[in-house]
This record gives structure tokens, sequence and C-alpha cells, in this order.
């Protein structure tokens, strides 16, 4: 009997012992969090609200895409602002140009092979003393040079639009984007498969995200360019990305389908060219 009361009596103060042990491992393990990684503050967005989702369709072949930007120095206001603290609708360091990396990105994504025109054409239009509307001469070399030295499935002069935020932003499935549009100049005289590339384009992106495309508008006659250099080249489109209100949030997702589009409809071409 008194060798049984020993092995309680030790038994329990044995428990005693590891009973804060046991508590102890038991609040550690509810005290550990997981310490979030600070990511970098550059947005990118793969779009998740189209109906055609970026790994829906696997592209055969890569194509080739030149890229310029005509108005170099234009600018997004929430974008200037944030950085520093300007309200500017030009800025010769934030602007449209800051979203080459983005562009890259998507593209590439999306098969697209993407070079950028080596020239700020505002910077060379400051510094040859010539005005703002002359920027579509000043860039003209440099695109022609280009273009004779290598072959682009599709040249694109990107722009930012005017146009205020109603009419430069839509909303689609709870997310906003800055809508599109394609300007054709309708004095060239070849006008009018430039414009069909433009069509097809803006058809697909609202297949996509429907109203993200404003559609395709001609320019001709007196006081506009009317031609925009699209007369070297066929498959040579511009277009109006956002207006001067979009936020870097909204060009971003409008980037990634506009990625989308253009391969598609490239990728289509190519289809038709080989039956």
């Amino acid at each position: 009997m008194m060798q049984y009361k020993l092995v309680i009596f030790f038994g329990f103060i044995l428990l005693l012992f590891v009973s804060p042990i046991i508590a102890s491992s038991f609040n550690l393990s509810q005290d550990i969090t997981v310490e979030e990684i600070e990511t970098p503050k550059k947005l990118v967005y793969v779009p998740t609200t189209t109906d055609v989702p970026l790994d829906s369709f696997e592209p055969a072949l890569s194509k080739n895409v030149l890229m310029l930007f005509t108005h170099s120095h234009e600018a997004f206001i929430p974008i200037v602002k944030n950085k520093s603290g300007k309200t500017a609708v030009y800025d010769s360091k934030s602007n449209i140009t800051e979203f080459e990396e983005i562009i890259k990105m998507h593209f590439n994504v999306n098969s697209l092979n993407t070079k950028f025109l080596e020239v700020d054409t505002m910077d060379e239009l400051y510094n040859t003393n010539r005005t703002f509307s002359e920027a579509y001469d000043v860039v003209r070399p440099y695109l022609s040079n280009e273009i004779q030295n290598n072959t682009y499935d599709l040249i694109v002069d990107l722009h930012r639009d005017s146009a205020s935020r109603d009419i430069s932003t839509l909303t689609y499935k709870n997310q906003t984007f800055g809508k599109i549009y394609f300007v054709v100049g309708e004095d060239n005289p070849n006008y009018l498969i430039n414009q069909s590339y433009s069509q097809q384009i803006s058809d697909k992106l609202n297949e996509l995200v429907p109203g993200i495309s404003r559609g395709v508008i001609g320019k001709k006659g007196e006081h506009v360019d009317g031609i925009y250099n699209q007369d070297l080249a066929k498959n040579m489109v511009l277009i109006e990305l956002g207006g001067i209100e979009n936020s870097e949030e909204e060009i971003n997702r409008t980037i990634s389908v506009l990625a989308q589009a253009i391969s598609i409809v490239l990728q289509d071409e190519s289809s038709s060219d080989n039956n």
C-alpha cells in the first residue's frame, strides 16, 4: 500500500514539473505569426475579368511588335501627382514611357516580342527648337530607319488621350479600366489597310472586356496631321490609352487586355495565311 502511494506521489510531482513546459509550448504555437514579405511597389496586373484568361490559349508563333511614343511626355495626372505633387498632363520624367516594362511583361506573356523605338521624341523636339505639331515629322526618320532594317508584325504608336475621367474610364466586373480608341490618318492613301488592323484589335478588345474600346476614329484635313506616319507601314496603328485622369492601376489593367487582343489578332492572321 505504501509503495502504491509513493508511485502516485512521484507521478503527481512529475506532472507538476512538466505542465509549465506543455503550457508554454501550446502558447508559443498560438503566438506564431506569419510576417508579410514586402513586395515591390510597382503594380502589375494579370487580367482576372476577361472572358479569355492569359492561359486559355497558347499562341503557336512569337510575333514582333514595335512600340513608339510620338508624344513621349504625355502623362496621367494621378501618377504625376503621386510622384512629384504636381498636377500636370505633360511631364519629362513621369509619363507614358514609364509603362515600357509593364508593356514588355504583358506582351511577352502573350508571345509578343516588343521593341521600343529608341528616341524621346519630345526631348528631340525641344533640342531642335521645333513645335509640338512637328512631333510626327521629328520621329519619322527614326521610325523609317527602324522598319527598313527590321520586320515587325505590328507597329503601335501609343498615346494618352486628353479626355476626362467620365469618358476615358470603364467599370467592368467591379474593376476600372482606362478605355482605348484608335486613330487612323485618312490622308494616307492606303489608310483602309491601317483601319482594318485597328478595327480588328478594337473588336477583339471589346470581346474580351465589353466597352473597353471606344472604336476607330478617322482624321483628315486641316488642323490635324491626317497621316500620323501610317503611310510608312500598312500594319501600323495609333492607340490612345486611357485619359489624363486615369490611374496607374487602370492603365496596367488595360495593357494586359490589349496584349491579349493583339496576340489573338496576329495569331488569327497567321492561321488565315496558312489556310
